[in-house]
């Protein structure tokens, strides 16, 4: 055991002790730090606040108010948009030389009379799903067809449910169709 004692004492006394390493390193740490912080003060002084700075700004920067530019720069911004060129709102352009076109009293304004809603339930590219919703929808005591649609996507198969000619009428089927959890598009078409 003496030995183990007499090798410890050799190498503490050719070494420093370990807490004189570590103070050392934070004193000359700090030292740095504090260069660094002292040269940033000297370059930020030489454009400091207030110097070149005009009364009302400083008042303006000293002030405990937020202060908020976006009232200015939105009346800045703003943009004048032109008159659109036609005033009318867009209307079918149907004409009475045309096969198929309404009379001028439905153009009028009793175009209400001669459409009919109809409430597309869903749409499917399968017409077996299709035709599983027509039978569930049925047996809701709802008047349902499936009617084939084709565009650039596909062929579809659309479940439609109607036509009714007064909204009441849509409305309660509309409810129906929530209560089997569905959420229905509502159509308008000519009466036929």
């Amino acid at each position: 055991m003496s030995r183990r004692n007499a090798s410890r004492r050799k190498n503490n006394a050719a070494g420093k002790p370990a807490w004189v390493w570590f103070v050392l390193g934070n004193f000359v740490g700090g030292f740095v730090v504090f260069m660094v912080f002292l040269n940033g003060l000297k370059e930020d002084g030489a454009s400091a606040p207030g110097q070149h700075e005009t009364p009302a700004r400083q008042a303006e920067e000293e002030s405990d108010s937020p202060r908020f530019d976006f009232y200015t720069l939105l009346q800045e911004n703003e943009v004048d948009v032109p008159p659109p060129k036609n005033p009318e709102p867009a209307r079918h352009n149907t004409r009475k030389d045309e096969p198929g076109s309404r009379p001028a009293a439905a153009a009028t304004g009793s175009g209400d009379q001669e459409l009919v809603y109809i409430l597309q339930a869903a749409s499917f590219r399968d017409p077996a799903e299709a035709e599983k919703l027509r039978a569930k929808l049925t047996l809701a005591n709802l008047e349902v067809q499936v009617e084939k649609a084709t565009d650039s996507r596909g062929t579809w198969h659309r479940v439609l449910i109607g036509p009714y000619s007064n909204r009441s009428r849509m409305a309660r089927a509309r409810s129906t169709l929530a209560q089997h959890e569905l959420m229905p598009l509502v159509l308008k078409r000519p009466a036929n």
